[in-house]
């Protein structure tokens, strides 16, 4: 409307852009609990899987009106440590290989409604919990649902307290959350790596037991047991340690490089 009746009403509209690597993203929690789906959500092949599945377009079309991108959750052009191969890792529909991905893992049977079946005999159905504080979300899990569903995966969306969402994440108790996206998609050097780093555990539900035990020395939480993630913690290090700008740009580099592929986080759409 403010558009059309620009030339009328000598009115300019102006589209607020959003700095954020993505404006929502799935975390699965690779800390859950339960330890079938921990070993799930530590195989990188099982969240390339979830992300391709994801139209993002669509998302963009029903929700957006066709003006959001799809983004994986890490940097947006406008930061000099940019790439494309950075920006396009995860990215894609493909539910064909998607679906070959989870064969691959062993999830190759189904029951009579077509879901299939966890290595203990269990569904492939989780709930996937939000702070509750925005309706978007939901929206935004319904058109998902109805993407996981061509996999034979099913989802529930449960609306929680935040803090109370806060310690199931804590305590492995949430398998998956949605929620924004890292706050900050145009970072340089100089500024600090910590959000693809596991060094928080409020801010990261990827891997929030990691993150407690870089903060904590050691007193609380679990350490990395992952080659990639301790990988991370490494550069973290050396980040810190740079006695110049290239030195640091080297580390974010290769920071990005390994974690782009991951997936650690399902990042949906962005630019909204």
């Amino acid at each position: 409307f403010l558009q059309e009746s620009a030339s009328r009403s000598g009115l300019q509209p102006h589209l607020w852009r959003q700095a954020r690597a993505a404006h929502l993203a799935l975390y699965p929690n690779l800390n859950a609990a339960d330890p079938t789906w921990r070993e799930l959500f530590r195989d990188s092949r099982f969240r390339e899987a979830l992300s391709i599945s994801i139209d993002r377009e669509a998302l963009s079309q029903y929700l957006f009106f066709g003006l959001a991108t799809p983004a994986n959750n890490t940097l947006l052009p406008e930061s000099p440590l940019y790439s494309e191969e950075i920006a396009s890792a995860c990215l894609g529909h493909n539910v064909d290989r998607a679906n070959a991905l989870l064969d691959e893992l062993g999830l190759d049977e189904r029951d009579a409604s077509g879901t299939r079946l966890l290595a203990d005999g269990r569904p492939l159905e989780l709930v996937v919990e939000t702070a509750g504080e925005d309706s978007e979300q939901a929206d935004v899990l319904e058109l998902i649902g109805d993407d996981f569903a061509k996999l034979g995966f099913k989802i529930h969306t449960r609306p929680t307290e935040r803090e109370v969402l806060r310690n199931r994440i804590f305590s492995g108790e949430a398998l998956m959350t949605i929620w924004y996206g890292l706050e900050n998609g145009v970072p340089t050097a100089d500024m600090s790596p910590t959000s693809f780093v596991p060094v928080n555990q409020y801010d990261q539900p990827q891997w929030p037991k990691w993150g407690q035990h870089f903060e904590t020395r050691g007193e609380a939480g679990e350490a990395p047991d992952e080659p990639v993630p301790v990988r991370l913690l490494e550069l973290y290090g050396e980040w810190r340690g740079a006695a110049d700008r290239a030195g640091r740009e080297a580390a974010w580099r290769e920071i990005l490089e390994l974690y782009a592929p991951e997936c650690y986080t399902i990042g949906l759409i962005a630019n909204v």
